[in-house]
């Protein structure tokens, strides 16, 4: 995996706002190999609707094996995080084009990410996991059925305020995007899909990551942690991001010297 250093203001931006935007990350040529599998993955899957997202069967595809340890966003994410992270989530979303009436254009679902809140409240909850949105398709317009973010929501302590009689809240950002920009977002920041009021299909493949000692529901976590078939396809970093026992990940940050310093357990007062 090519090392790549957060900056920072990098680093800032994403401590203040909970997302960043890394432009131009798939080339056309590989942007066009995830569209292909993709469209044969929703094509067999069973689902209705506007708004169809699969999760099974994607680590299990080669052609999605480069976004495991794809650069410069895994990289980023493991400085954001720590090298101690591996794959929780993948899924393939996709937006079909609505109609402009009111219930669509409205219509939202407002959420934080890993279910922490379910079980610990809004208040202190922590940054325990990070997404990675990667573009399929151009979104160059508001309402093109891209992901909306309260931006600087993943630090407050509530649920979301949301003004009465509108459908989102203060500040809320709707970023246009081309095909191959990548974007992260972590698990406190509430966020929801927008409509979209297109003529074409939006497309994005999120590939997200956690702490090892996360865990997760055993029928969720075995989409993300292959046989060892799988495991045989990839590198020693991709095998920890797939839940292998090795430190393919943290031996690679040691040897870029991003590997955070041991935490002391006692001090001398």
């Amino acid at each position: 995996m090519d090392f790549a250093k957060l900056t920072g203001a990098q680093r800032q931006f994403f401590d203040e706002n909970g997302y960043l935007v890394v432009p131009e990350v798939l080339s056309p040529g590989m942007i066009d190999k995830l569209t292909q599998v993709s469209d044969r993955l929703i094509e067999s899957f069973d689902a209705d609707g506007a708004y169809v997202q699969r999760r099974p069967g994607i680590v299990q595809e080669p052609d999605f094996h480069p976004l495991i340890t794809q650069s410069p966003t895994v990289p980023l994410v493991a400085q954001l995080l720590s090298p101690n992270i591996q794959l929780h989530t993948t899924a393939i979303i996709y937006k079909f084009p609505e109609p402009a009436n009111e219930e669509t254009v409205n219509q939202r679902g407002w959420h934080r990410d890993s279910g922490l809140a379910e079980d610990l409240r809004h208040s202190n909850l922590p940054r325990v996991s990070i997404k990675i949105g990667y573009c399929l398709t151009d979104f160059k317009q508001p309402r093109s059925g891209f992901t909306l973010f309260a931006q600087g929501s993943h630090l407050i302590d509530t649920p979301l305020p949301i003004p009465k009689g509108e459908a989102d809240p203060v500040g809320t950002v709707e970023l246009c995007l081309n095909a191959g920009d990548a974007f992260l977002f972590e698990n406190r920041l509430f966020h929801t899909s927008a409509p979209n009021l297109t003529s074409r299909v939006s497309k994005v493949v999120i590939f997200g990551y956690a702490y090892r000692w996360m865990g997760g529901a055993h029928r969720a976590m075995r989409l993300v942690q292959p046989d060892d078939t799988v495991l045989a396809q990839v590198d020693d970093v991709g095998k920890q991001l797939l839940g292998a026992t090795n430190d393919g990940l943290i031996d690679w940050a040691k040897q870029h010297d991003i590997f955070p310093e041991p935490t002391p357990w006692v001090m001398e007062v």
